[in-house]
């Protein structure tokens, strides 16, 4: 069961009659005909998706989700060549894998998560069907730009209940997702455990043996039996456990739009990744310019963030500051960092015995979005021609994206 759940614990209990009511539900056998006409409708779901999966790589009963250890001669496992995904719900920068599990800001719903009862498998018997409630709650990150646009991501949570978390000999089954956003109703949507993928997708009938966070997205194509959902504007998504007769449980979000009291994040500065990395330059003043880089610590929480500032002394001649300092992995900043001026060199490696780093002051980071970046800048060295003094630069942009790998 995941750990710190938002709602109170006075809620708990006064849904906790409710629980037990439900209970018993969560015996019933359901076999015969039944199961195999549910059986029927989950397959005919399963095989729905893989079609619309990137070039139908998909057959048979194989899972498209995170393969370790890839064999290159599956061609499920196979890498494809890296491309942008351009039916992306959201941009990369906002979210890494391991996706959270601990929910922040608005829920839905609010008061307490919605009951959904799944169609559940008993791991001994092949030809019946049970059934199980879960808890469902979806909620929003929210992809910082500092206010000047809104871009979130939407999570859903499915729990299963204390007493079955982690439960093997009888687990219910991931259900049919459909999405409804003004004209599409009821059409397919993608549920992915991983964030930024095109072939990641949970199937309906995947076992649910723990709790489970996962990432509403884009199916990569422009079929009719699914669409390309804005998830920031209203939508409702409904869950389906193939039995017969079953009308399907939903969840309605409102529009995505944030304050400083819901979702305050959406107002900072974005966080510093990777994808930020890249030539900076300020575009009143061509012929100046920063190269910035950021790296993860193996082994750490922690990740490296370096700059070299291609800028010009007193005297008009070109100078190169660098600088380099470690930060805590979900940092916003600002970030000092400490910067050195380099000296006696030589050009194509023909230094001479007098190379030199000599501490110059601090560059002090932000970025606003992606695309923006302002710093401070500090030092009192007096060598003749090396810059010094302090000052603000607030117009500095990035030039391209990074392997097409677009950051917002």
């Amino acid at each position: 069961m995941r750990m710190l759940k938002t709602w109170a614990s006075t809620s708990l209990w006064l849904i906790g009659s409710v629980f037990a009511l439900q209970a018993a539900a969560a015996e019933k056998v359901i076999d015969g005909v039944a199961a195999q006409q549910r059986n029927e409708s989950a397959a005919k779901e399963v095989a729905a998706v893989r079609s619309l999966l990137v070039g139908s790589q998909a057959s048979g009963p194989v899972s498209l989700k995170r393969i370790e250890t890839p064999n290159p001669t599956d061609p499920v496992a196979k890498a494809l060549t890296p491309s942008a995904n351009t039916y992306r719900a959201y941009a990369p920068s906002c979210l890494a894998h391991e996706l959270p599990t601990l929910f922040s800001g608005p829920l839905y719903p609010a008061t307490a998560p919605l009951r959904v009862l799944l169609a559940a498998r008993d791991s001994q018997i092949d030809d019946q069907f049970f059934e199980e409630f879960v808890n469902v709650r979806l909620w929003r990150i929210p992809c910082s730009s500092s206010g000047q646009f809104f871009d979130a991501v939407t999570l859903l949570a499915i729990d299963r209940d204390p007493a079955n978390e982690g439960r093997t000999n009888r687990y219910p089954l991931f259900p049919g997702l459909r999405l409804t956003q003004g004209t599409n109703r009821r059409l397919l949507v993608r549920a992915a455990e991983e964030p930024n993928t095109v072939l990641s997708h949970v199937f309906a009938d995947e076992p649910l043996i723990n709790s489970g966070t996962y990432v509403l997205e884009n199916f990569p194509t422009t079929d009719a039996r699914t669409a390309r959902w804005d998830f920031n504007n209203q939508f409702t998504l409904t869950f389906l456990n193939f039995f017969n007769g079953d009308p399907g449980k939903d969840i309605t979000l409102p529009a995505y739009n944030p304050t400083q009291s819901t979702y305050p994040t959406a107002f900072q500065n974005i966080p510093i990744t990777g994808y930020l990395a890249g030539n900076w330059y300020d575009p009143a003043h061509s012929g100046e310019g920063m190269l910035v880089q950021v790296f993860d610590l193996p082994g750490t929480t922690r990740r490296l963030f370096t700059f070299a500032w291609f800028t010009y002394g007193t005297d008009g001649r070109p100078v190169w500051l660098f600088g380099a300092s470690q930060f805590d992995a979900d940092s916003r900043g600002p970030l000092a960092v400490p910067t050195i001026y380099q000296s006696g060199g030589g050009f194509a490696g023909n230094f001479g015995p007098t190379a030199q780093s000599t501490p110059w002051g601090t560059v002090t980071f932000r970025f606003p979005t992606c695309y923006s970046m302002s710093f401070d800048y500090s030092s009192s060295l007096n060598i003749p021609g090396v810059p010094s003094g302090s000052g603000t630069r607030t117009t500095w942009v990035r030039t391209v994206d990074s392997n097409g790998m677009t950051c917002e």
